[in-house]
């Protein structure tokens, strides 16, 4: 009787030892699939999606001249509207202007839209023009450092202007 439980026993420290072992191998990694959330991973070039007639456009913003912050920008258009959403990280401890630019990041231009400061790496902005007319041209996406330091750009994200004829605009 005595040998039957120890037996038992060893069969389950067994079986424990080889998940535990099998849990703990690094084995190799598999590449995510590409249809998980594909527009919210931060890619360097533009995702365009179009769902139930709404267009979305994400956009990398790359840390400026290598130091600042990184994230996406996501732009939302199902007619005359554009949501834009801004993710940034890390996190500023002040609001940060964030606009519309024309140019390029190398070259920034004038403002052509003002967005909603990003306030704990968020901003949330609704633009009355339709998607078409946002990406028409060489525009950007520019976070500034803070108001107090708005010479300094933190982040960037060109908005190439072939978008405009794949959404339509």
């Amino acid at each position: 009787m005595t040998s039957s439980v120890v037996s038992r026993f060893v069969i389950v420290v067994l079986a424990l030892a080889a998940i535990i072992v099998g849990a703990c191998s690094k084995g190799t990694e598999t590449t995510p699939s590409p249809w998980i959330n594909p527009p919210d991973d931060p890619t360097p070039t533009p995702v365009i999606t179009t769902e139930n007639g709404v267009t979305r456009v994400t956009v990398h913003l790359s840390s400026f001249e290598g130091a600042g912050q990184v994230g996406t920008a996501t732009l939302s258009s199902s007619g005359d509207t554009t949501l834009i959403e801004i993710a940034v990280s890390p996190r500023a401890s002040d609001a940060q202007p964030i606009h519309v630019h024309a140019g390029s990041c190398d070259d920034v231009g004038p403002v052509i839209h003002a967005l909603r400061n990003v306030v704990n790496g968020k901003s949330s902005t609704i633009i009355d023009r339709p998607l078409g007319e946002i990406l028409g041209g060489d525009v950007l996406i520019n976070v500034h450092a803070s108001f107090a330091d708005a010479s300094n750009y933190t982040a960037c994200g060109p908005l190439p202007p072939q978008l405009a004829s794949e959404t339509g605009g």
